[in-house]
């Protein structure tokens, strides 16, 4: 029950983030209860906004709006969706949509627009240094060690036969077919 309560409450205050945890909403940009007080005076004061100025281009106001005014809107966008939705204009369901999906606070996007080929610039010249420090080290490094050669591994299968190593199942049992240690 206080589960469904906790839900029906709109969402004043930001949410807890656990500690090492990077969002890319700042403390600048998200509401707190101060700026729900400062928005109520935009509200009720006398100079409160004309919601259908502001709902006509929310897109382009958006982001020059204050916290408060931003609040103020979200608030009226809240009063106006409580009405029959066959009744809102279509630049209030607009507006609905932008205030509840837009792209501004946790769905603000984290690269700028155009920074996609830069980026796959820097991933490519990661990736070749990358594979230059691979190939490099491995020019300085000594030859593959002597008990990988396939003389050594033969004599290793004899040795083995010799001294009844795992007679039971292994190289030393009756019939055995294996290739011993040669790889």
């Amino acid at each position: 029950m206080l589960g469904s309560a906790r839900a029906a409450v709109p969402r004043i205050l930001p949410r807890r983030v656990p500690a090492g945890v990077r969002t890319v909403i700042t403390k600048s940009e998200r509401w707190t209860l101060e700026t729900a007080r400062n928005a109520q005076q935009i509200i009720e004061g006398p100079a409160s906004q004309d919601l259908t100025k502001v709902l006509s281009n929310i897109e382009g106001m958006w982001a020059n709006m204050a916290k408060e005014e931003q609040y103020s809107v979200y608030k009226a966008l809240e009063e106006l969706q409580r009405k029959n939705w066959k009744e809102l204009s279509v630049d209030e369901k607009k507006a609905a949509y932008f205030v509840s999906y837009g792209p501004y606070g946790p769905r603000k996007p984290v690269t700028a627009p155009g920074q996609n080929g830069k980026i796959a610039l820097g991933v490519a010249v990661a990736v070749l240094l990358g594979v230059g420090a691979f190939y490099g080290v491995r020019s300085i490094a000594n030859g593959p060690p002597h008990t990988l050669t396939k003389e050594y591994q033969e004599q290793m299968t004899a040795r083995a036969k010799e001294t009844k190593q795992n007679p039971i199942s292994g190289i030393a049992s009756e019939g055995y077919k294996g290739k011993g240690h040669v790889a």
